[in-house]
């Protein structure tokens, strides 16, 4: 499993209006992407101008399908994103590691 960590640093003052886009945007996620297992929003507790858009997938042609072949370097954006962000976003990927190998 890959999993897809997108975060934003949002302008201040803009946080909720971003946070409603992003629901909007998402909200027939995972039933629209072949090979999605699940995603979330978390929002720093500490500084909520952070939010990161964080989704599995069962493999790397599922993101090929999501996110185009350059899924690895290229976030996924939506139109006018830039207006909310102090940068842009920040993508990294992780795999699973099994903790219980039994």
């Amino acid at each position: 499993m890959i999993i897809r960590v997108s975060e934003a640093h949002v302008r201040e003052g803009m946080h909720e209006e971003f946070l409603a886009r992003l629901r909007e945007l998402v909200s027939t996620f995972p039933a629209t992407h072949a090979g999605m297992v699940r995603h979330e929003v978390l929002v720093d507790d500490a500084d909520p101008r952070r939010v990161q858009y964080v989704s599995a997938w069962a493999d790397a042609s599922a993101l090929v399908g999501y996110a185009d072949a350059e899924w690895r370097t290229r976030p996924v954006t939506f139109p006018d994103e830039e207006r909310f962000l102090t940068r842009p976003l920040e993508l990294r990927h992780f795999v699973t590691v099994d903790v219980d190998p039994a």
